[in-house]
């Protein structure tokens, strides 16, 4: 079964201090089924949408819950004159995000910290908005939502990326969702109506909930499927892929046990 116990941080920071960081590390946004813009140029415009459903004013501060990288952060506060405060338990992603910003003339206003997201040192409403890519996933969810509701101002959104379990829970014992699971010390998976009870238990409302997975998971897992029978890994972390063979490559093209929530929420 995906696991029911919530990862240690210490060991989520590890395995991303560890594994080969090539390039692209968050999902994309295809605006269409038939759109087939390669993964990076996806992985902009998923930040771009997070950009408009979080509606900043310029100057605002920003809050990156597990900014991996630093890529979207960079691209939020060049594109809409924001700083951002990127956390992430990884010291090896808080070097390279801070080289990239710094590399993009954004030093004095991006910048990056190693921080559990569930104990944050911040005070009360420190900032105006946050947002979380694909970075809940490997957190005890109730934690770190109510950490974000606490350090973010009154009126404050929240915009997160998050995988549900689209089979309640009745995954078969070989769906590629276990070894996912396994690889990427996802906590337990949630449901797709989940969030409100999350939402309600950190102070937050539910502003939106989308289900993103035929334009955001799925389209990602297929261009990683095909890149990957293409023989480029260019943005694969070579651990994970380790082992997987051409049958569980072929796999992911065609996974569907998983389901990607787009959710807004926004403290009143």
């Amino acid at each position: 079964m995906p696991p029911d116990t919530v990862p240690d941080p210490r060991a989520v920071g590890e395995l991303y201090d560890t594994i080969d960081n090539k390039g692209v590390l968050h999902f994309g946004w295809w605006d269409s089924l038939d759109d087939e813009k390669p993964l990076e140029q996806a992985a902009d415009r998923l930040t771009d949408v997070v950009t408009e459903k979080l509606r900043l004013a310029p100057g605002a501060s920003l809050l990156d819950v597990g900014c991996g990288l630093g890529v979207p952060a960079v691209r939020m506060a060049a594109r809409a004159g924001v700083g951002i405060l990127g956390i992430t338990v990884s010291g090896e992603q808080v070097r390279r995000a801070g080289e990239l910003a710094a590399a993009a003339g954004l030093g004095g206003r991006v910048r990056f910290e190693l921080v559990d997201a569930t104990a944050m040192p911040f005070a009360d409403g420190s900032f105006d908005a946050a947002f979380a890519l694909e970075s809940l996933i490997h957190m005890d969810r109730r934690a770190a939502l109510r950490e974000i509701a606490r350090v973010i101002r009154p009126g404050g959104r929240v915009v997160l990326t998050d995988l549900y379990d689209r089979t309640a829970g009745s995954a078969g014992r070989h769906s590629i969702i276990h070894g996912l699971a396994e690889f990427w010390l996802l906590s337990p998976l949630i449901g797709r109506d989940d969030y409100g009870g999350l939402a309600a238990d950190a102070g937050l409302e539910v502003v939106e909930v989308l289900d993103v997975s035929e334009n955001v998971l799925w389209k990602t897992l297929r261009q990683l499927s095909d890149r990957m029978a293409a023989g480029d890994r260019s943005v694969v972390p070579d651990a994970a892929v380790d082992g997987l063979d051409d049958t569980g490559a072929a796999a992911l093209a065609g996974e569907r046990d998983l389901g990607c929530l787009l959710v807004t929420l926004r403290r009143p």
